[in-house]
């Protein structure tokens, strides 16, 4: 990694290979060379290493032995990109987390730097995430990727419920979101962090939190920056397409909500069921769950009766369970550096 280069994109890989090439393409098609490519591979089977190692021997590429889950995979990432930076400026150094299922608009990289370079109080941002389509194309016996105008998220929204959800997802994009704006969040798929506010944001020597394994630590990342008094900005001008593979409902009733939740697979009802309870536990406050009673008990209570049908969603509970004294312990390590609370907070709830 050249440490001139002011931002490191990471990219964690598990049998990837079909989506790389057309991540690494629009990576090479960028207006700005102002960056490095990191990737960390999580003991993927259909030969991503190898194909990396032989096409594009340049990528700096890790290989885990097993998979070690995106949280762990991608703070191995992260502190890479800071040894290479000992001595240098960390405000004026930049991390994009991004999935491989990416493709980016060839101004999208530059926009961001110069986003953020221009404005010191965007510790986080993120770019209007697009969803692309696998089409078939019958003459080559294989998928075409074809961008859309759908939106797959500008933002992250969290309501009164305690849901988190990608803003404006499942919609057409007709300039509706064309306006920069400070959000909760932003996606995991693809987002930018200033190297100095995740070296702030580090708990218990993490930066997503590894206990998490997958799913939902980004919430859990920007709930406690939020906290942090840590800034996060939606940049609609940066365009990136994603290939959605659960997408998301933002709009959907609690049934509708429910009805999607049951068509997840085991592992992810597991982890979500898991993971949320983890994630209220570290970063909400006592005050505002009060506050928010009438918002987020009938929720639970109609998610925990859905649960007594679903075996991976009474395991994830279980698991839950099992590992409070480790995210209280990590609550109380929290506690001694926030910086908003109480009304503050609850103007993120919707």
């Amino acid at each position: 990694m050249d440490a001139a280069r002011k931002m490191a994109i990471n990219v964690v890989t598990w049998n990837s290979q079909d989506f790389l090439r057309g991540f690494l393409s629009s990576a090479a098609a960028q207006d700005s060379n102002d960056f490095s490519l990191t990737v960390v591979d999580n003991a993927s089977t259909d030969g991503t290493v190898n194909w990396l190692r032989a096409e594009h021997p340049e990528i700096a590429t890790l290989r885990n032995f097993r998979n070690l889950g995106f949280a762990r995979a991608h703070n191995q990432a992260i502190e890479l990109a800071l040894s290479r930076w000992i001595g240098e400026n960390l405000h004026d150094r930049f991390i994009m987390v991004a999935n491989p299922d990416l493709e980016f608009a060839p101004n999208a990289i530059r926009l961001i730097l110069a986003f953020m370079s221009a404005y010191p109080e965007v510790d986080i941002c993120g770019p209007k995430l697009l969803r692309i389509f696998l089409k078939p194309d019958a003459n080559l016996d294989e998928c075409e990727a074809q961008r859309s105008n759908i939106i797959d998220s500008t933002g992250l929204v969290i309501n009164r419920a305690r849901r988190v959800v990608d803003r404006g997802a499942g919609e057409e994009d007709r300039g509706q979101y064309s306006e920069a704006a400070q959000v909760f969040g932003l996606s995991g798929a693809c987002v930018i962090f200033r190297a100095s506010a995740l070296a702030q944001a580090k708990l218990a020597g993490e930066y997503f939190d590894e206990d998490f394994f997958a799913y939902k630590e980004d919430v859990d990342l920007a709930w406690r920056m939020q906290r942090l008094g840590l800034g996060a900005y939606y940049l609609p001008q940066a365009v990136v397409w994603h290939h959605r593979h659960v997408p998301a409902a933002p709009t959907a009733g609690w049934f509708r909500a429910w009805r999607k939740r049951r068509q997840k697979s085991p592992r992810i009802n597991y982890w979500s069921s898991r993971n949320h309870a983890w994630l209220l536990i570290k970063n909400d406050e006592w005050l505002n769950l009060v506050c928010h009673a009438p918002w987020w008990l009938p929720y639970e209570f109609m998610k925990l009766a859905a649960g007594l049908f679903s075996w991976s969603d009474l395991r994830g509970r279980a698991a839950a369970l099992g590992g409070l004294a480790r995210m209280f312990k990590k609550r109380a390590e929290l506690a001694g550096r926030v910086k908003v609370k109480g009304a503050a907070m609850r103007q993120w709830f919707v």
